[in-house]
C-alpha cells in the first residue's frame, strides 16, 4: 500500500488532485493509516492513464465513464 504522499511524490499529482479525482470516481482508495489515504499501487498507472487522457483532450467525464465502462467488461 502506498500513502497519499508517496502517491503524489511518484505520480507528481499534488495531494489535493488526489483527493477530486477520487471524489469524481475516477481513482479509489483503499484504506486509511490514521488519517492518510492509503492507495494500491496500480492506481499510479491509472493517474499516467488519466494524465494521458487530459493530454489527449478527454474530459474528466469522459475518462470516468471510459474506466466504468473497462471495468464492466472485465467482470465477464
Amino acid at each position: 500500500m502506498l500513502d497519499v504522499s508517496e502517491v503524489s511524490k511518484r505520480s507528481g499529482q499534488p495531494a489535493s488532485t488526489l483527493r477530486y479525482y477520487e471524489e469524481r470516481g475516477l481513482i479509489q482508495s483503499a484504506g486509511r493509516r490514521g488519517l492518510r489515504r492509503l492507495y494500491e499501487p496500480q492506481v499510479l498507472e491509472r493517474l499516467a492513464l488519466i494524465e494521458l487522457g487530459r493530454a489527449a483532450g478527454f474530459s474528466l467525464d469522459a475518462l470516468r465513464g471510459l474506466f466504468k465502462t473497462r471495468a464492466g467488461l472485465n467482470k465477464d
